[in-house]
């Protein structure tokens, strides 16, 4: 048996990829498991009134104080960190004993997509480039990389110089026994699910444009999100839905398709549970979107941002409820395959031990 410490920053959509993977992970035998949620602080009313970049330093600073003390308690064979920001924040402490990084996007990517997130990439600069060196050197120096997408694999070979063979696609997982499909009552309406607290970045308003295309009377919108939605026929809105909840499941199950038209996402957890649901889902080429659909069989993969094109594919999904149903089947096996939360868990616990059983025989030869 191995000691591991898993340290979960809970930023976006990682609390979902943390609930789902300690459920798992505690499951399994060969592995002693010890977590460390990262949480950013709340800001008291003074720092919300100070410069951005500085409630930044603080929240950064704090968060590394929390990783650094858990880190030096630790007994651990190895690390795991589900982004590099906490690797980061640990400095020269993660080079006691080996670690894995998984990730969802690389900073890079972030970067680019920052606009959509609320983010300001740093000028270009002596920082931006040290900050560049800090994640060349954290990533690189890990026994292995997970990225969730072979968007963010291909990122870390162009741009952080990362081995291939030190890189393996490790997508994340839903528990397949909980979120699966149940019989759906056949009905004039098609039922469309969005899900999605970030409304606009996730394509929410688009796909409200190509609701309106269709037929009154023909389909509802179904929307999970933060955002107040102003009242409209034939769309209902849900505020309180908790991930991974029985009513949200419920909701998914009721539903005839799933479509995230996102401006930006790194991967999209709510397609895999649409997937897992028996769910054809319509997706945006965007980050690693395109690994939870295989376009025409378990769904459609659509330009960002193209009203005219989703409105399209509605009308395909709204008037050919066999192909309907059969892209469900097809995604549900797919689900199965690809996004089972006790494979991907067993997968990461798998090069956990690799890792840790390489550095003993290095050590030993030395």
């Amino acid at each position: 048996m191995i000691n591991a410490t898993f340290v979960m920053e809970q930023h976006l959509g990682h609390q979902t990829y943390y609930q789902n993977l300690q459920q798992e992970v505690d499951l399994l035998s060969q592995i002693q498991a010890t977590w460390v949620p990262v949480i950013y602080p709340q800001l008291t009313p003074f720092w919300e009134r100070m410069p951005q970049k500085l409630q930044h330093v603080r929240g950064t600073l704090v968060a590394r104080a929390h990783v650094r003390k858990h880190i030096q308690r630790a007994a651990s064979d190895i690390m795991f960190f589900n982004t590099q920001v906490p690797a980061v924040l640990c400095g020269r402490l993660k080079n006691r004993i080996p670690y894995v990084i998984a990730t969802d996007i690389t900073p890079l990517q972030y970067d680019r997509m920052g606009k959509h997130y609320g983010h300001q990439p740093d000028t270009p600069g002596p920082l931006q480039r040290y900050k560049h060196a800090l994640n060349v050197t954290t990533l690189r120096g890990a026994a292995h990389v997970l990225p969730w997408s072979r968007w963010t694999r291909d990122s870390l070979i162009r741009d952080y110089g990362v081995a291939p063979d030190r890189i393996t696609v490790v997508s994340p997982g839903v528990d397949t026994a909980r979120w699966r499909p149940a019989p759906r009552n056949d009905s004039h309406m098609l039922r469309i699910l969005f899900v999605g607290s970030d409304f606009h970045r996730k394509g929410g308003d688009v796909l409200l444009q190509a609701f309106r295309m269709l037929p009154k009377g023909t389909a509802e919108l179904h929307i999970v999100t933060s955002l107040d939605i102003a009242p409209e026929d034939g769309v209902r809105v849900y505020h309180l839905l908790r991930p991974n909840t029985q009513e949200l499941i419920a909701l998914y199950q009721s539903a005839d398709v799933f479509v995230l038209p996102a401006e930006a996402e790194a991967f999209g957890i709510a397609a895999i549970e649409a997937a897992a649901t028996g769910l054809p889902s319509i997706v945006t080429a965007i980050g690693g979107l395109p690994d939870t659909v295989v376009d025409g069989e378990t769904g459609f993969i659509i330009p960002p941002g193209d009203v005219h094109v989703l409105a399209s594919r509605l009308q395909h999904v709204l008037h050919e409820p066999q192909r309907r149903r059969s892209m469900g089947r097809a995604a549900r096996a797919y689900a199965e395959d690809h996004f089972d939360a006790r494979r991907s868990a067993s997968s990461i616990v798998n090069c956990l031990q690799n890792a840790v059983e390489h550095r003993a025989e290095v050590t030993y030869a030395l």
